[in-house]
């Protein structure tokens, strides 16, 4: 058992019943609101001890997440409205799914996992050597069909060459 469970099970006679109020009871909540806000109590305050109390009783340890969001900030998909979040409902796989598909968005998070770098092979295209195919014509002729490709060049090539026509500039009446 905790310092914290500890001190929640005798709080409400420490506070309802003044002789509950002991010097090993002061030093247990004294200890516990260190423990929570690092912070020490006035010795000498009665009240004091009471607060603390209370708030050692409102302490619900947070759940620790990968991801903080902004103060302030609603990070938000159009199209995806259950995935709208705060900084309070934040939660690991919604925080992932961020990181996965909308890295733009992360410059609303104060604290994510870095992604690691994703190496994308390039697919391995084979080389197909381009031949002649022989067809057979109606008769029994055979004509080779070369590629277009060389076809293409050739007229690229013309047309490079070919000086542009010029034309007058006069009206025709």
């Amino acid at each position: 058992m905790t310092l914290i469970d500890e001190v929640k099970q005798f709080a409400r006679e420490y506070v309802n019943i003044p002789a509950q109020r002991t010097r090993e009871h002061k030093a247990k909540i004294a200890e516990a609101y260190r423990s929570i806000t690092g912070r020490n109590l006035k010795a000498g305050c009665s009240t004091c001890y009471i607060e603390a109390v209370f708030k050692i009783l409102k302490y619900n340890p947070m759940a620790t997440s990968k991801y903080e969001i902004k103060r302030g900030a609603v990070v938000q998909v159009f199209g995806h409205p259950e995935k709208a979040v705060t900084n309070t409902t934040i939660t690991d796989e919604i925080g992932d799914w961020y990181v996965k598909y909308h890295p733009e968005k992360l410059k609303f998070f104060v604290r994510y996992p870095k992604a690691e770098p994703v190496i994308i092979t390039p697919p391995v295209v084979p080389i197909v050597q381009v031949e002649a195919v022989k067809t057979e014509v109606h008769s029994g002729i055979t004509i080779e069909q070369v590629p277009l490709i060389a076809e293409i060049e050739q007229a690229q090539k013309e047309i490079i060459k070919k000086k542009p026509v010029k034309r007058s500039s006069k009206a025709k009446r």
